[in-house]
């Protein structure tokens, strides 16, 4: 069996997508950022800070070449910039499904303004900060994408049954 990946942009709902499935489907979830920062015991964000964005994105790769080795079926949930690396666009197609949840960018600044998680973006031009990176990203996802789930207004049930839908239909 492979993986389900779940990928998408800061504020798109991964985690708790994933959590969802996971229950649903009875299988572990990973979250490649909490293993990034068990591995170093820090934070992901002092891991930015103290090493930089090359470093970080180095842990990412070699946790993810360990899940390659992993052959019993789990949810993984990707970092928001797990796919810009082209090493890691190449592992997650040999490691499952890759899914997509992309939101629309009126709705991911809505999502990241009401969450205290991305505190570190915020600054007096947040919106283009957030934008930019977004804008960075967003051909990444698409390019590693087998399903791409549009969650605009749906809530984490809703693109969750999307992602079954999609999965069931894709292996027909």
């Amino acid at each position: 069996m492979e993986h389900l990946i779940i990928e998408g942009f800061m504020g798109s709902g991964k985690g708790a997508v994933a959590k969802l499935l996971g229950k649903g489907l009875n299988v572990p979830v990973v979250d490649v950022d909490k293993l990034v920062a068990e591995r170093l015991n820090m934070t992901s964000a002092d891991i930015y800070d103290r090493f930089g964005e090359i470093f970080y994105r180095a842990e990412e790769t070699i946790v993810l070449m360990e899940l390659a080795g992993d052959k019993k079926q789990s949810i993984i949930v990707l970092g928001s910039g797990v796919a810009m690396m082209p090493q890691n666009q190449e592992i997650l197609k040999k490691l499952g499904t890759v899914v997509y949840i992309e939101l629309s960018e009126s709705a991911i600044l809505k999502k990241m303004r009401g969450s205290r998680k991305h505190d570190w973006i915020k600054s007096e031009d947040w919106d283009e900060r957030v934008l930019k990176l977004y804008k960075e990203r967003e051909p990444a996802y698409r390019k590693t994408a087998d399903i791409v789930i549009h969650a605009d207004g749906k809530k984490v049930d809703e693109v969750a049954s999307a992602i079954l839908a999609a999965v069931r239909k894709r292996e027909d």
